[in-house]
């Protein structure tokens, strides 16, 4: 295949090389604005901390941040437990299995550091907020309930995002573009790669050489 063909297939489609792209993107933002339903997420942080003594108030140890980072690990297993998530649903008259509602929350530790993170996804912003929060204030109760212990806080309560973070609207209309464009490309190289064979076979064959005629 030559260049010469390559060119001529696509000046044959210039129409389509236009149209197509554009009518994946039309078609790819009806699909992603109207079709497909947003998602939304919204996170609480807490935060594990130690509460000073009369001796040092103000003095960090090593060994109790130490400390700290293994109960934050011990309340993110806790976090993720069937008792907390039945106690949600249970407090909120949720309408939803413990099952649904684990695949909504994620729960995680924030590096190597005292902090855990509870984000929820959600079609509804506002429940995505609501469940996080109440995923963190049930986790405090058991903390409270189960070991005894007044460490852990809020630090940064979830609330309802303005925007979701998915389906990405922008990304999904340039990839459909994209994808037309390459789709009506491919059927161009394939075309010009038959042409050139089909030119090939309809020159003379020159006996004594062995090679095609050619008048280029």
């Amino acid at each position: 295949m030559r260049a010469k063909e390559f060119t001529s297939v696509l000046s044959e489609l210039k129409l389509a090389l236009v149209a197509v792209p554009i009518l994946a993107m039309i078609f790819s933002a009806v699909i992603s604005l109207y079709v497909l339903s947003p998602v939304y997420k919204a996170s609480t942080t807490l935060m594990v901390f130690n509460q000073p003594t009369a001796s040092s108030p103000y003095e960090v140890r090593v060994g109790t941040i130490m400390l700290n980072q293994r109960l934050v690990r011990t309340y993110c297993e806790l976090a993720k437990s069937t008792m907390i998530f039945e106690e949600v649903i249970k407090q909120n008259n949720l309408k939803m299995s413990v099952d649904d509602l684990r695949k909504r929350v994620n729960i995680e530790l924030l590096g190597e550091t005292e902090f855990l993170r509870i984000t929820v996804n959600s079609t509804n912003p506002t429940l995505s907020a609501m469940l996080a929060n109440e995923v963190a204030r049930v986790l405090l109760e058991k903390v409270a309930e189960l070991m005894v212990l007044d460490n852990i806080q809020i630090i940064d309560p979830a609330s309802p995002p303005n925007t979701p973070v998915w389906p990405n609207h922008n990304l999904n209309i340039l990839l459909a573009g994209a994808v037309g464009l390459l789709l009506i490309v491919g059927v161009a190289l394939f075309r010009a790669s038959i042409r050139a064979e089909d030119g090939e076979q309809d020159r003379p064959i020159n006996n004594a050489t062995g090679q095609s005629g050619s008048n280029d």
